[in-house]
C-alpha cells in the first residue's frame, strides 16, 4: 500500500485525503477534497437524544460517493477513515457507519474525545517547530483542548460544543447582543472549570477547525499573501484576530459572505466559531495565535504510522 485515502467525518464537513507513504514514520498529502454535509444539523437544539438527520446523512453520502470516484483512479491505495464528534454522539450512528462501509469497504473509527484531542497534539507537534502552546481545535461539534509544555502533551479535553451547535443553541447566524452575551456567559462557565488552563497563561494558540482557517484566509487576502490556502504556520496578533471578530460582528451574514477571504459556506457559523478564540485569549492574555492546517486527520496518520 502506497496510498492511504483516509475519510475524515466532522461535525460541519466531510473531507478525504490521498497521503503517499514517504517513509516508516512520515507521508506527502497529495490530494485533498472537502464537502459541507452538517452533519451536525440540529444537534444544538436536540434537549435529549442526539440524531444525525437523514439530510446530513444523504448529503454525506453522495459527498463520499464522489470522493471515491477520485480515489479509485489512484493505484495501490487503502481506504481507512475516521468521525468525530456529531457521529460520536448520535444514537442513530450505526444508519450511517453501514452505509459508508457498504460504500466504501472501510470500517469508520469513531474516535473517543480523548483520542480526537491527541491526535490534534500528534498532528500539530509533527508538523509544526514549537513546543510550548495551547492546542485549540474547534469544529462543528465539539472543540479540543490541549496544553502543550517542552513539546509533551500535558492535559487535554475536549468540549461538547462547536460553531454548528453553537449557532444553533444561540441563534448566531444573526448575533443579538443578549444572544451574544448568554454564549459568551456559557462558554466562560465551560473555561473556569479547566483549572489547568492557568498553566497556558501567556502562551500562543494553536488554532485548528473550519472557521480558524477562514481567518487566516481573511487576514492573508487584506496584506495580499499568496496563496491564500497556504497558511500552515501562519501566525497573527491577538489584536489582529479580535479586529477581524469585531468587523465581522457588525456584518450581517448576507455581508459576511461577501467578505474577501470568507468561505461562503462559513459565514452563518463563523462568530459562534470565534467567539470561544476571543475568550480564551483575554483569560490567557495570549499574544498570537498561530494557524495549523493540520488536525485529528493528519494525527490519526501519525498514529497508524507508528503502530
Amino acid at each position: 500500500m502506497n496510498n492511504l485515502v483516509v475519510l475524515d467525518f466532522g461535525s460541519n464537513s466531510v473531507r478525504f485525503s490521498i497521503n503517499q507513504i514517504t517513509g516508516k514514520n512520515d507521508f506527502k498529502e497529495i490530494l485533498r477534497r472537502k464537502a459541507t454535509t452538517r452533519l451536525a444539523e440540529g444537534m444544538g437544539l436536540a434537549k435529549g437524544e442526539k440524531r444525525l438527520t437523514q439530510g446530513a446523512i444523504k448529503r454525506t453520502i453522495t459527498a463520499v460517493a464522489d470522493f471515491k470516484k477520485i480515489y479509485q483512479q489512484y493505484s495501490d491505495y487503502q481506504v481507512v477513515g475516521i468521525a468525530t464528534a456529531a457521529v460520536r454522539e448520535a444514537v442513530n450512528r450505526q444508519e450511517l457507519l453501514d452505509q459508508v462501509t457498504r460504500l466504501t469497504g472501510c470500517r469508520l473509527q469513531v474516535l473517543s474525545a480523548d483520542q480526537e484531542t491527541y491526535f490534534d497534539f500528534l498532528a500539530v507537534t509533527n508538523s509544526l517547530s514549537i513546543k510550548d502552546c495551547l492546542i485549540f481545535d474547534i469544529g462543528g461539534g465539539s472543540c479540543e483542548l490541549a496544553w502543550v509544555a517542552a513539546g509533551n502533551f500535558q492535559v487535554g479535553v475536549s468540549l461538547p460544543f462547536g460553531a454548528v451547535s453553537l449557532t444553533e443553541q444561540f441563534a448566531a447566524k444573526d448575533l443579538t447582543a443578549a444572544n451574544l452575551f448568554a454564549m459568551q456567559r456559557f462558554l466562560q462557565e465551560q473555561f473556569h472549570n479547566l483549572p489547568w488552563l492557568r498553566q497556558a497563561v501567556k502562551l500562543p494558540l494553536v488554532l485548528l477547525g473550519g472557521c480558524n482557517r477562514s481567518v487566516a484566509r481573511i487576514k492573508r487576502t487584506e496584506i495580499n499573501l499568496q496563496p491564500i490556502d497556504s497558511f500552515h504556520g501562519f501566525k497573527v496578533t491577538t489584536s489582529d484576530f479580535q479586529r477581524i471578530y469585531q468587523q465581522l460582528l457588525a456584518l450581517s451574514n448576507q455581508q459576511r459572505k461577501e467578505v474577501p477571504g470568507m468561505e461562503a459556506l462559513r459565514s452563518d457559523i463563523i462568530l459562534a466559531g470565534m467567539t470561544p478564540v476571543v475568550l480564551l485569549q483575554q483569560q490567557l492574555s495570549s499574544p498570537r495565535v498561530i494557524f495549523s492546517e493540520s488536525g485529528a486527520r493528519e494525527g490519526f496518520i501519525y498514529h497508524q504510522l507508528q503502530e
